[in-house]
């Protein structure tokens, strides 16, 4: 059964001519990929786009996986690329007002306030920092394979989470839930 098979094995059966291998593959991986996507970017919209630029990426690149590591630390590093890539876009990006009201267009974490201060904690840390306690404390990697699919030491990701989360309490304790609600209303 197609289900059953191991990722490389799936992924050796599309670049023979399987479409549905990668199909298989998208499906394992997708609601991973998602929520990783999800806390880089801070809104849906913006995940779901990063999410299909990766699954797009993969597709393409698909014969480029050498196995030198699992796939799924493959397909996370390019998920990780494409949502870097979208935010680089985006901040050369003027918000559009909304014509009728006047407002900035509101995100799903904009009526949540622990939500939005925690995203807001996120986009303080440097790329470095938040990828690092993104994949550990969310997508819940190992250090080692964070060691990997980033391509530096043990240590530095060791710091970097360290360094991250203290970075994060610090921002998150001098901002209160009323600030956040009043800031988005």
């Amino acid at each position: 059964m197609a289900a059953d098979r191991s990722d490389e094995a799936l992924l050796r059966d599309f670049l023979s001519g399987d479409a549905d291998a990668f199909d298989i593959l998208m499906s394992r991986h997708q609601d991973k990929i998602f929520a990783l996507a999800s806390r880089m970017t801070g809104n849906r919209h913006d995940a779901l786009d990063a999410t299909q630029e990766a699954f797009i990426s993969a597709f393409r690149n698909a014969h480029r996986f050498k196995g030198d590591s699992a796939f799924s630390t493959w397909l996370y590093r390019i998920a990780i690329n494409a949502c870097t890539d979208l935010l680089r876009r985006k901040k050369r990006q003027v918000p559009v007002a909304d014509v009728e009201t006047g407002r900035k267009p509101k995100t799903v974490t904009d009526d949540i306030p622990l939500r939005v201060d925690l995203q807001r904690a996120l986009e303080a840390l440097t790329p470095d920092h938040r990828e690092a306690v993104i994949m550990h404390d969310i997508g819940g990697y190992p250090y080692e394979e964070i060691a990997t699919i980033t391509g530096v030491q043990l240590g530095t990701v060791k710091s970097r989470i360290s360094r991250g989360r203290k970075k994060l309490a610090e921002t998150l304790e001098h901002r209160g839930p009323l600030e956040a609600s009043k800031e988005t209303t």
